[in-house]
C-alpha cells in the first residue's frame, strides 16, 4: 500500500509540473489564427470558417471577429487538443463557424481578438468577394447535379486558370469513381482539400462538395475541356402508405439509387507569349514573381567570407526560376552553393521560391558594393514582360589580423631620465676555488705526469673538435637528404592511402593536398591555393592540361569548405586519386 500510495503521489507531482511546463511555454508562445474555405462565394453560398488558437491553455471564451457585419454567423463546434512539434508541447483550440453573406461585394474578415490572462492577441485577416448568383434556367435539375467552371477561358501558354468543379446534392451521397477531362496539353493539379458547404439553386437548398483544380497549358490553340462525370450512389428514402404514421428517421426506410451526373463542357483559348518585346534571355518564367537578396554578415575580415542570399518567390511555373550566376566582383572569390526550390499549391494556384546562395571571399580591404542581380519574367496581370532586380548591397571588408611586433627600445621615461649615475663595482665576495691567472702556479701544484696529459689534452681538443663537428654535420646533411627523398618517395602513396578513406571530408582533402606538394617538392606552403598549385606543378614538368584539371579540383573543394560543406563526405576522392597518379607520371 505505502509503494501505490507514493507511486500515486509521484504521479500527481509530475502530471502538475507537466501542466505548469506546458502552461509557461503556452503563455510566452501566443499565436492565433483565422482561415476561410473560400475566397470566392455567391449570396446563396454558405462559408467556413476556423479560428485556431495555439500556445495557451484552453478557454471558454470564444473570440471576437471584426468584419462579419455583412454576415449571418452560425458557431458550431469547438475542439481542443494538446500538440507535441519537435519535442515541445503546446496547448491548441480550434473555433469553426458558418457564415452566410447578406449582400454582394468584397469583404475584409478578421481579425480575431482574444483576451487571455490579461493579454490581447490578434489574428490574420482573410478577403472574400461575394457575386451575385448565376441565373439558373428554371429547370428542375433533380436532386444531384455537377457544374464545371473556370476563371478565365483566355490564357497564355503555362498561365494559370482554376477549374472549378461543384457536385450539389440533397440526400446522402456517395461517391463511386471521379473522371476528369484528359487533354494532353493541359495539367491539372487539385488546389485544396474539397470544402463542403450549403447553398441554394433555383430555390432550394443544397449540400456542395467544391474541387477546385490549377489548369496549366502547354501549348497554344482552341482547346475543347471535355465534361466531368462522377459516377456515385444516391440514398433516397422511401415513404410508402404504411411509413406515413412514422415521422421518426428511425423507422425511416432508403433505396441505394446508382447515377452518373456531368458536368458542362466548354473551349480554352490559349495564347502565345507575345514576340514584342521579349528579352533576349527570357527563360519562359510566367505569372507573377518578386525578387530580394540579403548578405550576411555586411562587415568581414579579409579572409573571411559573407554569405549572399537571393530570393525568387511567386505564383506561376516556379520550376522555371533560373539558376542566376553571381555577381562579377573584382577581389572577391565566389563560390555558388546549390539552389533551394520550394513549391506548395495554395487558393490562387501553384506558388514557391527558389533560394540561392553565393559564398563571398574578399581577397583586399575596403568598401564593396555588390551589383544587383536580374531576372525576367512574363507577367500574366499586366499582359507584358518585366525585369525585376536585386537592390545594391554593402559589404566591409577590414584588414585581417596581423602578429604584434615585441619592442625591445628601452621605455620612455627611462630615456628621459638625465640623472642616471654610474656606481662604483664593489667586491661582494669571493669564489669557492681561488681564480689563477697563469699555467705556472699549475705547474707548482700538479704532479708531473698529470701536468704531462693535460697539456697534451689542451693542445688536442681543439682539432678533436673539429673533426667531431666535420662528422656530426656530414652525417646530418646525409640525413636530411635521405628523409627528404623519402619523403618525395612516399608522397603520392601517403596521399592516396589518407584519401581512401570513407569519411575523407572537403577540408581534409584540401590539408592532403597541401602536404602531398610539401612533401613531393619539398616545399613549404603554409596555405593552399589553386594558382599556386597549378604554377608549383607547371613549374615541375607537370603538363598545362594537367595542372588546370588540380587547379580546377581545389577550386570545387574551396567551393563546398566555402557553402559550408567543408566537413561532409567528399566524392571527389577518386578523381583526386585518378590526377595525382598522372602527375606522378608526368614527373617521372
Amino acid at each position: 500500500m505505502k509503494k501505490a500510495r507514493k507511486a500515486l503521489i509521484l504521479l500527481f507531482v509530475l502530471y502538475f509540473l507537466t501542466g505548469l511546463t506546458i502552461s509557461c511555454f503556452a503563455a510566452n508562445n501566443i499565436s492565433i489564427t483565422l482561415r476561410l474555405n473560400k475566397k470566392e462565394a455567391t449570396t446563396l453560398d454558405s462559408i467556413g470558417m476556423v479560428v485556431k488558437i495555439s500556445g495557451v491553455n484552453l478557454t471558454d471564451s470564444w473570440p471576437v471577429i471584426n468584419g462579419l457585419d455583412s454576415f449571418d454567423v452560425i458557431q458550431r463546434v469547438a475542439s481542443s487538443r494538446l500538440e507535441i512539434i519537435k519535442g515541445k508541447f503546446s496547448s491548441a483550440k480550434e473555433y469553426n463557424y458558418m457564415i452566410r453573406p447578406k449582400v454582394q461585394g468584397t469583404y475584409k474578415i478578421g481579425p480575431a481578438i482574444l483576451d487571455i490572462s490579461g493579454k490581447t492577441i490578434t489574428s490574420n485577416t482573410e478577403k472574400i468577394t461575394i457575386t451575385k448568383p448565376k441565373q439558373s434556367s428554371g429547370i428542375n435539375r433533380g436532386g444531384v447535379f455537377l457544374t464545371a467552371n473556370i476563371s478565365s477561358k483566355k490564357i497564355y501558354i503555362e498561365e494559370q486558370a482554376v477549374y472549378t468543379l461543384k457536385l450539389y446534392h440533397q440526400g446522402n451521397v456517395n461517391i463511386v469513381s471521379f473522371y476528369l477531362p484528359q487533354t494532353e496539353s493541359i495539367i491539372l493539379k487539385q488546389i485544396e482539400k474539397p470544402p463542403e458547404y450549403q447553398s441554394i439553386y433555383n430555390g432550394k437548398t443544397y449540400h456542395v462538395m467544391e474541387v477546385r483544380y490549377v489548369m496549366i497549358p502547354s501549348k497554344e490553340g482552341t482547346c475543347a475541356i471535355e465534361p466531368a462525370r462522377i459516377g456515385l450512389i444516391a440514398r433516397e428514402s422511401l415513404r410508402g402508405p404504411g411509413f406515413r404514421m412514422f415521422d421518426d428517421p428511425f423507422f425511416l426506410s432508403t433505396e441505394a439509387i446508382p447515377q452518373n451526373v456531368i458536368s458542362e463542357p466548354f473551349e480554352l483559348k490559349i495564347l502565345p507569349l507575345p514576340e514584342k518585346e521579349r528579352p533576349y534571355d527570357y527563360t519562359g518564367m510566367v505569372g507573377t514573381f518578386d525578387m530580394k537578396a540579403s548578405i550576411e554578415p555586411k562587415k568581414i575580415k579579409k579572409g573571411e567570407s559573407a554569405t549572399l542570399a537571393v530570393v525568387i518567390e511567386g505564383h506561376g511555373n516556379v520550376k522555371k526560376i533560373p539558376d542566376l550566376k553571381g555577381p562579377k566582383q573584382q577581389n572577391i572569390k565566389i563560390y555558388a552553393d546549390r539552389p533551394v526550390l520550394e513549391e506548395s499549391v495554395d487558393s490562387e494556384g501553384i506558388k514557391g521560391s527558389k533560394t540561392l546562395k553565393w559564398a563571398l571571399v574578399p581577397e583586399k580591404e575596403g568598401q564593396y558594393e555588390i551589383s544587383p542581380l536580374t531576372v525576367n519574367f512574363f507577367d500574366t496581370q499586366k499582359q507584358q514582360y518585366r525585369t525585376i532586380e536585386t537592390q545594391p548591397l554593402q559589404l566591409l571588408v577590414l584588414p585581417g589580423e596581423k602578429e604584434q611586433l615585441v619592442s625591445s627600445v628601452m621605455p620612455s621615461n627611462v630615456m628621459q631620465n638625465k640623472n642616471i649615475v654610474k656606481k662604483e663595482v664593489k667586491e661582494i665576495g669571493q669564489d669557492i676555488l681561488p681564480v689563477h691567472d697563469s699555467l705556472a702556479v699549475l705547474a707548482k701544484e700538479l704532479p708531473m705526469n698529470n701536468r704531462m696529459l693535460l697539456i697534451s689534452f689542451l693542445l688536442g681538443a681543439p682539432f678533436l673538435c673539429y673533426i667531431s663537428a666535420f662528422i656530426l654535420i656530414k652525417f646530418n646533411r646525409k640525413s636530411k637528404e635521405a628523409m627528404t627523398a623519402v619523403r618525395i618517395k612516399k608522397a603520392a602513396g601517403i596521399f592516396i592511402r589518407q584519401c581512401s578513406k570513407a569519411k575523407t571530408s572537403s577540408n581534409d582533402m584540401i590539408s592532403e593536398l597541401r602536404n602531398y606538394l610539401n612533401n613531393r617538392f619539398g616545399l613549404e606552403l603554409g596555405l593552399l591555393t589553386a594558382n599556386e598549385a597549378q604554377e608549383v606543378l607547371k613549374s615541375k614538368g607537370v603538363s598545362l592540361e594537367t595542372a588546370d584539371r588540380f587547379r580546377d579540383i581545389i577550386l570545387e573543394l574551396e567551393s563546398a569548405v566555402y557553402t559550408g560543406k567543408g566537413n561532409e563526405v567528399c566524392n571527389l576522392a577518386g578523381k583526386v586519386i585518378e590526377i595525382i597518379k598522372k602527375v606522378e607520371k608526368e614527373i617521372r
